[in-house]
């Protein structure tokens, strides 16, 4: 980019600061934002209490008390409400109402592409972003000060994740305000594809298509950074989507362009990002950041696993509603799917009689495993005896390793006192800001005259 346009774009980057800054509607997210995250932070740490006064008086449930699960997540839960339901209409007045005004015709007479007014808008967002950050960080500094663990690896994996789905959000609310006459429709627009995720949750069970197209939902990609799994797919996949929505918006930001070299360029680039999203899908890499390791096997079982050349059939027996497969999904098949290179899982058919029905097949509930000829089977899904099975299966003798066992971080701490900061302090700060970045000559003529007085 020329100096001149560079120096246009800064100028440009920090008018639409002054704009954001000067929105009544985003200090009023902030200060939501406040009191949700700390209502969150302090039934959090309440529970968490209470089950740890348990924890103390049976030391064998310690290793439950995780303050990733019981702390940050349901804490960071407030913000997902944020970016779904208020962020949207902040990034849609940005953007919509320079179509409203006509600012967006003068804008974009000048010498730049519409791809940097784009870029030009999600910089000046970024610096909404760090006051986001605000009550979050307050929360856990609080919880640091209160005594409590916090372990980054995993609390920057939450963290990461959530600024893709930020930016998911933000192309999405970007798109919707180009492709559409009012800022109402819009946020419908917006609403109606940020909600549409919920739906594919809730039909995964519905069909197999269902099933696939929901592990590609907003929530279901930001719900495995939740659990501590940075998944190259998750990551391609969120930015996938980022990417989709961002071009989509600045391809048709341009009135004068025609529509149909508007719709050819659209599509060059779908392909182009999809492509490029599906070579990543292919060989997905997968990284356990949890402190307790619980997406992983004992790291020599990991080894051993790894080394199953040949392909690996599992079939099993059970229906879709079977709070067994929910269990053997996520402690065996999704741990066996990032360490077998081969891997075919087939769902056999079974017949449905109800929840108290008995199953008229005698094989329900049977997991057949196959691997270089040999067979064996069992109805057991646990991880004490799958692994023995298929270790014997692939003829290795594994030997685990010694590594110390996760005895969890009991605390037993009171955060009554943080509610003056995130009900109180912080929401103040957050207004009079809001107040001196809307009427900056008030608060200067105020304490200009009281000085003069003086």
């Amino acid at each position: 980019m020329p100096s001149s346009e560079s120096r246009i774009a800064r100028l440009l980057m920090a008018q639409e600061i002054r704009s954001l800054l000067g929105s009544l509607s985003v200090w009023i997210m902030l200060v939501i934002l406040s009191l949700l995250v700390g209502y969150s932070f302090i039934q959090a740490v309440d529970l968490f209490t209470q089950a740890s006064k348990t924890a103390l008086a049976y030391p064998e449930l310690a290793s439950g008390m995780n303050p990733m699960e019981g702390i940050f997540v349901p804490t960071m839960g407030a913000y997902y409400l944020v970016e779904t339901l208020l962020l949207p209409f902040v990034v849609i007045r940005l953007v919509g109402q320079d179509k409203q005004t006509g600012t967006l015709k003068l804008l974009l007479q000048l010498p730049l592409s519409p791809f940097t007014l784009g870029l030009v808008k999600l910089g000046a967002l970024s610096v909404i972003g760090i006051l986001f950050l605000i009550p979050g960080a307050s929360a856990v500094i609080i919880w640091h000060f209160l005594g409590g663990t916090v372990y980054l690896p995993e609390l920057s994996t939450l963290v990461f994740g959530h600024l893709l789905y930020i930016l998911a959000i933000v192309c999405i609310a970007m798109f919707a305000a180009v492709v559409s006459s009012t800022l109402a429709t819009a946020a419908m627009i917006c609403l109606a594809v940020t909600l549409g995720s919920w739906v594919l949750d809730f039909a995964a069970n519905s069909s197999p298509w269902a099933a696939v197209l929901s592990r590609f939902s907003l929530t279901t990609l930001l719900r495995q950074f939740e659990s501590g799994l940075l998944s190259s797919t998750a990551i391609a996949s969120l930015l996938a989507i980022s990417l989709l929505f961002f071009f989509a918006a600045s391809i048709l930001l341009h009135p004068g362009h025609q529509w149909v070299a508007r719709l050819k360029a659209f599509i060059l680039v779908a392909i182009i990002i999809f492509v490029s999203a599906w070579g990543i899908l292919q060989k997905p890499l997968t990284l356990d950041t949890t402190e307790n390791h619980r997406h992983s096997f004992n790291p020599a079982d990991m080894r051993a696993l790894k080394e199953m050349k040949a392909p690996l059939k599992i079939t099993v027996h059970m229906a879709h509603e079977d709070s067994r497969l929910y269990d053997f999904e996520h402690s065996i098949l999704s741990k066996l799917r990032r360490t077998v290179p081969q891997l075919e899982i087939i769902y056999a058919p079974t017949q449905s009689t109800g929840l108290f029905g008995s199953p008229e097949s005698d094989n329900y509930g049977l997991i057949e495993y196959n691997y270089l000829g040999k067979h064996d089977e069992s109805y057991s899904t646990s991880a004490y005896e799958i692994l023995p099975l298929l270790h014997a299966l692939a003829g290795q003798k594994v030997s685990p390793d010694a590594i110390p066992p996760y005895t969890g971080h009991p605390l037993i701490a009171d955060a009554g006192k943080s509610q003056w900061w995130f009900y109180l302090v912080l929401p103040l700060i957050f207004l009079i800001s809001g107040f001196q970045f809307r009427h900056p000559q008030l608060l200067s003529h105020l304490f200009g005259g009281h000085s003069n007085e003086n």
